[in-house]
């Protein structure tokens, strides 16, 4: 039985409200289930990471990647457990789950969480999608962050799996409701329909115009209602008819009209057809324009192909030229294309002599595809050789097939010539013209690999430095000096044998390296003579001038591998000469040896250290006189060697100003300091760090600072690390350090000032600097040497310049600190002196961290400390 309409509209107001009902509950039900898996989610990796953080806190501190990684693992068993990874405090990952490496989405999360040391809490919660999948990562610090970060992220896919099966049953259930509904409504309207169809077959009729039957329903309701009026309403149409017949020859009629409307609208549209087509004939028109326009183009392209100044051709398959510009032609020497492409076709080896060079240029081509700045060298047509760079792709058709090579040429001959000038200038003295250190290591290179291979092969190294060069230098002027280095260049060279080698390191040194010596006397030999004409006078420019060498000798070099320590040899050979009383030689032995070797093994503990970060910070606090209130500390740097246990600065910042690793060193001092007075003021910001007068952290930086550019941005980015006020951050530096370039200090010291930290003068007294210079550099702290301390109770002297130091600096509104104070005397003249700070002894030793924290525990004065040290004295 055909459906009738009235099912129809039933079931799809039942589909509607069936989608609403399912709509409703799949967006609340997913909201739920995801809010409360992704809550569980969130506690459980807040659980991982905490567990982690906790249980394996050895493990994270010793580094132990292997352990830690083991660990980690055991984690991706937990159901949603994506990934696992841990990071030191300074970002760098010890151990992680991924494969092959950390993806760049997390290696950013990790790093921003580095920098910003977690500054919304004790964990960081994000969304993040690496790769098509979204996670939920958690990091949560390590010792807030002092050891390191545990990184965990939880698959998010997984919930997105549960919400997606809860919701198909929950839609399955309604579908099942929904049909048994959609089976009770077609039993109602079945029961209804057939009183409908008997209406709807007499209403069809009457459609048709036949009004011959009437409908007969005996029902007593509505239906029945509605036939009685149907037959009634038939007869009443059967009087329309006619009505509406009349109204539909009006309608014709209206139809006509429209007809006619509709071709005059077909007449218009065809008019603007005809104006497209007129329009497509002017695009043509313009086409052609192009054309020409593009054949211009290729004329110009054509003309510069004609006239570059740099060689361009195309080259076949078999190396034959298919064209070439006259560019190219006058660099190979002829006078047209024609003539060049004749003899490059014909006889290529009369022009490619590196057969094998052009071999490679090819192969090049045809493996990479293209090639830049080859370099060769080619024959012209006069015969000359000259240097040429091309530059050449590879022209391939759609299946890739090599069809052609096209690149260009240019002539470098000059440039060539230029280097080599260049490379001689690198490798010689432009003063003396004689080798410079880099050749002489390179002939004393080759030197120690001929005794290796040959039992018989013996040379010397000889290491001169001219005694009293600075004095004529300063007092005749540069230009006799540089006339004395002439002169002496000469006599070396006389003195030395045609294979040897003759050097100028620069300034006054000199080297000389004996070849081929049959016995060390041969070296000792030519070093007298060189001592011996060396001491004779030279004229230079009407000048009458003396001057005279100390000389440094390494005799047995069968020991050494490397360039660099047999000169480091000789040259120590040579200072023990100068010390020995200047214009003499010194031949290196057994005890100059181990001295070097003990350098040496200190600087490699040294490196390592830098490496390893062997270095703890002392703290030597800083006291007011007036009430022994601790007003800041001083930061002093120990060595913490594996074997040798704590070694002071002094028997180790030399050597590490020589290797350049006091960089480091002061580097890790910075961060560390900084790291310090950040907690510091975190705990004590009221009592010690307030805004009238914050309590001040000293460090010594080395000198050589002042020549690195550098310095600046370090000391912002750390105190921009650990916000810091640089008012708080004093940096040191020694008196002789400021006086060895008086103008570039000030200019450093002036742009660290900008900065804003507090400059400090470090043992002032010792060295020779005027006053005026108190004045000049932008100083906050002037420190009186601890030698000057020791001798106020003994030595008037000592005591009167105390007293002149600590009256000068007042006067220009230094703080001056006495260093060094170890007893009660000497504390009791400071006060009469009027110097309100000092350190030393007397109130401290170097303290660690952990102890200088108990002193600002304890109040920050020192009043009880000095109380049992006089009760004890």
């Amino acid at each position: 039985m055909k459906r009738p309409g009235l099912f129809a509209k039933t079931l799809g107001f039942m589909v509607v409200i069936f989608g609403v009902i399912a709509t409703a509950t799949s967006v609340l039900s997913g909201w739920q289930i995801h809010t409360q898996l992704t809550s569980e989610y969130e506690s459980k990796a807040l659980a991982l990471a905490y567990s982690m953080a906790r249980s394996d806190l050895d493990t994270i501190l010793e580094r132990d990647a292997a352990a830690v990684q083991s660990r980690i693992d055991q984690y991706l068993r937990i159901e949603g457990v994506a990934y696992v990874l841990v990071a030191d405090d300074q970002g760098e990952v010890i151990a992680h789950t991924f494969t092959p490496g950390v993806p760049e989405p997390v290696a950013d999360i990790v790093d921003l969480e580095t920098r910003h040391a977690f500054e919304g809490g004790e964990y960081d919660l994000r969304m993040m999608r690496s790769g098509g999948t979204q996670y939920l990562h958690v990091a949560m610090p390590i010792l807030t962050g002092l050891v390191g970060y545990v990184h965990i992220g939880m698959d998010m896919g997984l919930i997105n799996g549960y919400i997606r099966s809860a919701i198909v049953k929950q839609q399955v259930i309604t579908l099942v409701l929904f049909l048994a509904s959609v089976g009770a409504a077609w039993a109602f309207v079945n029961r209804i329909s057939r009183p409908l169809h008997s209406l709807r077959d007499y209403a069809r009729r009457v459609a048709r115009h036949d009004f011959s039957a009437s409908i007969r329903i005996d029902s007593r309701d509505e239906v029945g209602d509605l036939a009685k009026a149907m037959n009634a309403m038939s007869s009443e149409i059967r009087d329309l008819v006619g009505t509406l017949e009349a109204r539909v020859v009006q309608a014709t009629s209206e139809l006509q009209q429209a007809k006619d409307e509709l071709e005059e609208k077909v007449v218009e549209r065809t008019r603007e057809l005809s104006r497209a087509n007129i329009q497509l004939k002017i695009e043509v028109a313009e086409r052609k324009v192009v054309g020409e326009a593009l054949r211009k183009t290729e004329q110009k392209y054509r003309s510069i192909f004609e006239n570059a100044v740099e060689g361009i051709y195309q080259v076949g398959r078999d190396g034959h030229f298919i064209s070439a510009n006259p560019s190219l032609a006058r660099i190979y020497g002829f006078t047209a294309p024609a003539d060049f492409m004749a003899t490059a076709n014909t006889a290529p080896d009369s022009l490619f002599f590196q057969e094998s060079r052009r071999d490679e240029f090819y192969r090049t081509l045809e493996t990479e595809g293209e090639l830049q700045n080859f370099e060769s060298r080619v024959r012209r047509a006069d015969g000359r050789v000259i240097w040429i760079s091309e530059n050449a792709r590879r022209i391939s058709d759609a299946n890739g097939r090599t069809l052609y090579y096209e690149g260009s040429v240019e002539d470098i001959t000059l440039r060539k010539e230029a280097e080599d000038q260049l490379m001689h200038q690198a490798f010689h003295d432009p003063l003396t013209n004689l080798p410079n250190r880099l050749l002489f290591q390179d002939h004393l290179q080759m030197a120690l690999e001929r005794s290796r291979r040959r039992d018989n092969y013996f040379f010397a190294v000889l290491y001169l430095d001219l005694d009293r060069f600075k004095i004529i230098n300063d007092s005749l002027g540069h230009d006799i000096g540089d006339s004395l280095l002439r002169s002496v260049a000469r006599v070396l060279v006389n003195c030395a044998r045609g294979m040897d080698t003759v050097a100028r390191f620069g300034g006054d040194e000199f080297a000389i390296l004996l070849e081929e010596i049959a016995a060390p006397r041969d070296a000792i030999k030519i070093a007298r003579r060189i001592l011996d004409e060396i001491s004779q006078a030279f004229v230079l420019d009407g000048n009458e001038v003396f001057t005279t060498a100390s000389i440094g000798i390494v005799l047995h070099t069968g020991t050494y591998d490397r360039p660099e320590a047999l000169l480091r040899d000789a040259d120590t050979a040579m200072y023990r000469a100068k010390e020995l009383g200047k214009s003499r030689f010194k031949v290196f032995n057994h005890r100059m040896h181990e001295q070097a070797l003990h350098l040496m093994e200190l600087e490699t503990d040294l490196r390592k250290a830098v490496e390893h970060r062997e270095f703890e910070a002392l703290f030597q606090p800083v006291v007011c006189l007036d009430d022994l209130r601790i007003v800041g500390f001083e930061a002093l740097v120990r060595w913490l060697h594996p074997q040798h246990g704590v070694i002071s600065p002094d028997h180790f910042i030399s050597l590490a100003e020589d290797t350049g690793l006091i960089y480091a060193i002061d580097q890790h001092m910075l961060e560390t300091v900084c790291a310090q007075t950040a907690r510091w003021r975190d705990r004590f910001a009221d009592r010690f760090f307030d805004a009238q007068s914050p309590m001040t952290m000293a460090l010594n930086f080395s000198g050589k600072h002042l020549k690195q550019p550098a310095l600046l941005g370090r000391v912002e980015e750390a105190l921009h690390r650990h916000n810091l006020d640089p008012h708080v951050v004093n940096l040191e530096i020694t008196e002789h350090t400021l006086m060895d370039n008086p103008k570039l200090a000030g200019e450093m010291l002036a742009k660290l000032k900008d900065v804003g930290v507090g400059l400090c003068i470090d043992d002032f007294g010792t060295g020779y600097s005027s006053l005026s210079y108190l004045q000049r550099f932008p100083i906050d702290v002037v420190k009186i040497d601890r030698s000057f301390v020791t001798g106020m109770e003994n030595d008037q002297d000592s005591r009167a310049i105390v007293q002149t130091v600590v009256s000068l600096g007042q006067a220009l509104g230094l703080r001056v600190i006495a260093e060094g104070v170890e007893s009660e005397h000497q504390l009791d003249i400071l006060r009469q002196a009027g110097c309100r700070y000092a350190q030393g002894f007397l109130f401290s030793r170097p303290a660690s961290a952990e102890q200088a924290e108990q002193m600002l525990e304890s109040g920050g004065t020192l009043e009880h400390v000095l109380r049992s040290t006089v009760e004890h004295e």
